[in-house]
């Protein structure tokens, strides 16, 4: 009897193959655009019509192909980039595989015309689902266009699961959008049914090209990065929390030039912002990371959007300190915002304030008191900074609707949010005990222990922190069961009910087994923000200078531990651009 087991049919692998491979039309135009590249094209034209599943057009003035290369390209496996195993291991190209091509060939009908530098004519190879129905000379100078048609036309399961016009245009713009940062010497036109929508001129400058893509305001807001370390070299630009969105779209992250998705990476980035992003939003930036190939494993997936590091927690470390040294760089404190359609919107505007602490026009000094100001509220824990008694004397403070603070000065005014701004003081002070780098604060014995009931899961994770606890001044003894006895706690907490202390803090750490690190963080957070000052606290001005005081005192006094700003500035400058007095 016959065996089962056959070799499938050429025209059935292809099919295989192009369903990883031709995901939808913006499949098609990164693989194109990745071959163009690699041909070394310096200028690329795209036509787009029907959302590209009517039409994909690219063209491009890169080597070209002989006769010859031109039918070959559409074999499988047949590739131009890479002859032995170990090239593998450092691939300087985008493809490599060999699939692209008669994958796509194979589920559409598809015309190529590509010439040499060398040739006087150039070669045009038709086909259909696969099939090459035609190869005959044709006019065209150096380089290679490719046209492919009629995406899906013989699976119409897989035509009938693309997405509308509208959206898959956008995937493609997206896409687009990614490379042309990468790429910005690269001469870059789309068309959409026609109609010419980007014209992206060569630069070698990264921001002009985001200015060209994304608009000069946003370009503006966007801080260089540049950090090497022994194999690793990771350039870019990060937006400035202002630019922050409420989705991860506008995010570009490529290793070795070939843009990728990767968790790692966006999680160091993130974690590189810290305190200011609020979860809910997303970073803008734009990083590309160069790595010794042996370091990297990009032969992970035939779409090549995944990679796999060698050293994944030096990968991480690499981007997170960047990140955060680049953010620390400047000035992120947030301006109150212009509007449009002012009468004086046609003016230029002048540009935000950038640098360091020292610049941000404060009406005194950053500096170590002589002696320190009591802090407002419960704690008094934190290192206080306060200005000289003459310029103190200059400065005015008030309090608006007991919520906000306002500080006049020498060039406009600070609006500080009381709340944000104590949070962010109590959890570096709480930070710093946690961790070890300061001295515990004074624990208030109670009169009477309280019991708490535990539910299992808050048993667990107290007996994960119990060590933290009492660094940030708790005395907590387990009774029977999950019962706790709390008999002392941190001198700050006078405001907090007693009975929910323990629960309040457990219930916001992070499941399973958290770093360290994340312990702290989570434990500091709760502690400052049921802790501070709340809206509604009316404050003494002592208060409020003391208050101001110790927030640029802090390592990092533009939000608080969840992100929030917690002040913002007007200038003179934007007062009168408001009444029209900037004339």
């Amino acid at each position: 009897m016959a065996g089962s087991i056959r070799i499938l049919p050429e025209a059935v692998q292809n099919r295989i193959a192009a369903g990883e491979v031709v995901e939808a039309p913006h499949s098609v135009v990164k693989e194109l655009v990745e071959n163009a590249i690699d041909a070394g094209a310096d200028e690329i034209a795209i036509d787009i019509k029907g959302g590209g599943s009517d039409l994909v057009r690219i063209s491009d003035n890169g080597a070209g192909m002989n006769a010859d290369d031109a039918v070959a390209a559409f074999d499988r496996f047949a590739t131009s980039k890479l002859s032995s195993e170990d090239d593998l291991i450092d691939m300087s190209t985008f493809g490599f595989r060999g699939e692209a091509l008669p994958s796509m060939a194979s589920v559409s009908r598809m015309r190529i015309i590509t010439c040499e530098s060398d040739s006087v004519e150039a070669t045009e190879v038709t086909l259909v689902g696969g099939e090459i129905r035609g190869v005959r000379p044709a006019g065209r100078s150096e380089g290679t266009t490719v046209e492919v048609s009629s995406l899906f036309f013989n699976t119409p399961a897989r035509r009938k699961f693309l997405r509308s016009d509208r959206v898959e245009t956008r995937r493609i713009m997206d896409l687009l959008t990614e490379y042309a940062f990468l790429y910005p010497a690269v001469r870059l036109d789309v068309s959409i049914d026609g109609k010419l929508v980007l014209g992206l001129m060569p630069t070698e400058n990264p921001r002009e090209r985001v200015a060209a893509l994304l608009g000069a305001g946003t370009a503006r807001e966007l801080v260089p990065l540049c950090h090497e370390e022994g194999a690793y070299a990771l350039t870019g630009l990060v937006g400035r929390p202002t630019l922050a969105r409420q989705r991860a779209a506008t995010q570009v992250i490529a290793v070795n030039g070939r843009p990728i998705r990767d968790r790692l990476i966006s999680a160091a980035v993130r974690s590189g912002y810290g305190e200011l992003l609020p979860r809910s939003r997303h970073p803008v930036f734009f990083l590309s990371l160069k790595i010794d190939g042996s370091l990297v494993d990009v032969n992970v997936h035939p779409t090549k959007r995944e990679v796999r590091f060698g050293e994944k927690q030096r990968v991480f470390g690499i981007v997170e300190s960047s990140v955060r040294e680049a953010l620390m760089s400047i000035d992120t404190a947030p301006t109150l915002p212009i509007p449009e359609g002012a009468p004086y919107s046609s003016e230029a505007r002048e540009e935000r304030a950038s640098g360091s602490i020292a610049d941000l026009d404060l009406p005194f000094p950053a500096r170590a008191a002589t002696e320190p100001t009591a802090a407002p509220g419960p704690d008094a824990q934190a290192d206080t900074f306060g200005p000289a008694e003459d310029e103190a004397q200059e400065v005015k403070f008030w309090q608006l609707h007991q919520q906000y603070i306002f500080v006049q000065t020498r060039e406009g005014v600070l609006v500080i949010d009381q709340h944000a701004a104590h949070e962010r003081i109590l959890y570096e002070s709480a930070r710093g005990r946690l961790s070890g780098a300061a001295d515990a604060g004074p624990s208030q014995q109670l009169l009477f222990p309280v019991a708490v009931d535990l539910s299992p899961r808050e048993r667990q994770a107290f007996e994960d922190v119990s060590t933290l606890l009492s660094k940030l001044g708790f005395t907590v003894r387990p009774l029977s069961g999950t019962t706790v006895l709390l008999e002392a706690v941190p001198g700050a907490f006078s405001k907090w009910p007693q009975d929910r202390i323990l629960q309040d803090i457990l219930a916001d750490l992070p499941s399973g087994r958290p770093a360290l690190r994340d312990l702290i963080e989570n434990i500091a957070r709760t502690y400052a923000c049921k802790t501070a000052i709340k809206a509604g606290d009316r404050l003494r001005e002592e208060e409020m200078r003391s208050l101001v005081d110790q927030l640029f005192a802090t390592e990092l006094p533009y939000s608080c531990p969840h992100g929030r700003p917690t002040f913002m500035r007007m200038t003179l400058p934007e007062l009168d651009k408001r009444f029209g007095r900037s004339g």
